[in-house]
């Protein structure tokens, strides 16, 4: 279809309708000659109207539906009708086609460039839909793939030491990029558009002829752009200014923190330098107190569970576990205990490595084996403290392992994490680790063992019923009616199927019966049927019930799982 005109011009129906002043008009067409925009955008960008308010007005007007982006699922091969430069280009977004017509949401039907373009690309006439700029702007990103937008994080925010920085740059052989704007804006640009998509990681990998950016999200990587290989060593140099590393060492792995502000929230990132063939890769893990910071109910635990934990977390002394593979959200569960536990009547010491988070009213050590502060000297000043609770990082060795269990003995609860792939596995990894079956026996009150699975969308999730092979294999009733159900994609989860995530957990409690096979050595397949016999509901167990109600995933379940 055509562009579509209007009876009067768009600045003197707002004024009709006293949307708008005289004043506000006047001023709106002098930024929209001096900046080249369109004058609908020059209203915004002044604050005269809002994005929403003003496409709800034109929608009215001209009489052309408004749409909300994110109640739409579009299709691969529809997105594919339109080239990410055009859509980019013109903020369009083709959303479906009947025929000969193609749907498409834009948020200024008077482009007639725009629309006559997309049009003679696709060959077939366009039916046009409202949406906010800002909608556009997200779907594109989105479906397209790669974020160009440079925006975010104004100089002032970053905190660090400006002495330090001009001492560095003085040494740096590349000094004056690393002031260059462009490299400045591609750094904030990454930072934030990390946060704002609830990012834990940041890769920054040189390839051969460009620099990979990837992010994970809800523990999956994805690659979200590419930088020019001109870029990486500017780049590189930037993200080391920030937090302090040598910028002039390319040779060995580095450490360093980066803090800063982002709409009055503090977020910190961890950065890891490694020397690879084609130059520095960078990682940054983004430590967000507010977002990792969960309520022991909200974690997925049943509500027998949850019961069952909180009974255990408040004995008064012996040793309570927490394993699982790295990046299965062990930390998080410790410090959600430690916040359930934080009173003004408990001394509760932490040492870590590294401290991820910091807990108000909990004293936090961290280990620097480089002046002999590891987790075993750091544990004997401990109990020199006066501690009711003691949580310890990980147990990495028979040393700590050992002046853990003295701690339990003498009266102290003690929190850790051990890696392990199921919870009874805890058990024979302590004794591999040198320590004596009736110390354990008489010490260990529980294990969790826990794995972080993916939900399906709400918004695009679609029923399926899985092959008979499948209900076999998960030994389920292929004649009773189950909530399967499988990812789509849409704007809602960034087109992967999933948004968010919930623990699955298995918890081993010890008993007399239990302690006694401890002691005799029993063998790890007799641990583990002892627990299920006693109630222990394992990790794939607790998967496949969640698969069946349709809240994840069986594939996700599977594959978390297919290890223990």
């Amino acid at each position: 279809m055509p562009a579509i005109k209007m009876k009067k011009p768009l600045g003197q129906l707002l004024l009709d309708n006293r949307r708008i002043t005289q004043e506000q008009l006047n001023e709106a067409l002098r930024y929209q000659s001096e900046n080249g925009v369109y004058f609908g955008k020059a209203l915004i960008e002044l604050g005269y109207i809002s994005d929403l308010d003003l496409t709800q007005f034109l929608a009215e007007q001209m009489d052309i539906p408004f749409v909300k982006l994110d109640d739409l699922t579009i299709d691969k091969e529809i997105i594919r009708l339109v080239p990410e430069e055009m859509a980019r280009k013109y903020q369009i977004v083709p959303l479906f086609k009947i025929g000969d017509q193609l749907s498409v949401a834009t948020a200024d039907p008077l482009n007639v460039e725009s629309i006559d373009t997309v049009s003679k690309h696709t060959g077939m006439d366009l039916d046009l839909v409202l949406a906010t700029e800002a909608d556009i702007e997200y779907a594109v990103e989105v479906y397209y793939g790669k974020s160009k937008k440079m925006e975010g994080l104004s100089e002032e925010n970053i905190e660090y030491e400006i002495e330090e920085i001009e001492r560095q740059r003085q040494e740096a052989k590349d000094e004056e990029n690393v002031g260059n704007s462009k490299v400045i804006e591609a750094v904030n640009t990454m930072l934030v558009q990390a946060i704002d998509m609830g990012v834990s990681d940041i890769h920054f990998e040189p390839r051969e002829k460009d620099v990979r950016i990837r992010f994970r999200v809800d523990g999956t990587l994805f690659e979200n752009y590419t930088l020019p290989k001109t870029f990486q060593a500017s780049v590189a140099s930037r993200l080391k200014v920030m937090c302090n590393m040598d910028i002039s060492e390319n040779r060995k792995p580095q450490d360093g923190r980066i803090r800063f502000k982002k709409d009055n929230k503090r977020v910190s990132l961890r950065v890891s330098t490694y020397p690879t063939y084609f130059g520095e890769k960078i990682v940054m893990r983004l430590l967000d107190k507010e977002k990792n910071q969960i309520d022991l109910k909200d974690m997925g635990f049943s509500r027998e569970m949850l019961q069952q934990w909180l009974d255990l977390i408040r004995m008064p002394n012996g040793i309570i576990l927490v394993t699982g593979p790295t990046g299965s959200g062990k930390t998080t569960t410790l410090y959600s205990t430690l916040t359930t536990l934080n009173t003004v009547s408990k001394n509760i010491i932490t040492v870590e490595d590294p401290i991820e988070y910091e807990l108000d009213n909990i004293n936090q050590g961290q280990v620097n084996p480089k002046i002999g502060v590891t987790f075993s000297s750091s544990l004997r000043t401990i109990l020199r403290q006066d501690p009711d609770i003691i949580m310890i990082g990980e147990l990495r060795d028979q040393e700590t392992v050992e002046l853990a269990v003295r701690s339990a003995l003498t009266g102290h609860l003690v929190l850790s994490t051990l890696h392990t792939n199921d919870a009874p596995s805890a058990v024979t990894r302590l004794i591999d680790m040198g320590v004596e079956p009736y110390l354990i026996a008489s010490t260990i009150r529980a294990v969790l063992a826990q794995r972080l699975v993916r939900k399906l969308c709400p918004h695009c999730k679609e029923s399926f019923v899985p092959p008979k092979h499948l209900f076999e294999r998960l030994n389920l009733d292929p004649d009773k009616e189950y909530d399967f159900y499988k990812p789509v994609g849409c704007i809602q989860c960034r087109n992967t199927g999933y948004l968010g995530r919930l623990g699955l957990f298995e918890l081993l409690t010890n008993d007399e019966k239990l302690s006694e096979m401890i002691i005799n050595e029993a063998s790890l397949d007799q641990l583990r049927n002892y627990a299920v016999k006693k109630g222990m509901v394992r990790l794939m167990q607790q998967g496949i019930k969640l698969a069946t109600e349709g809240i994840v995933s069986i594939e996700e379940v599977l594959e978390i799982t297919s290890m223990v």
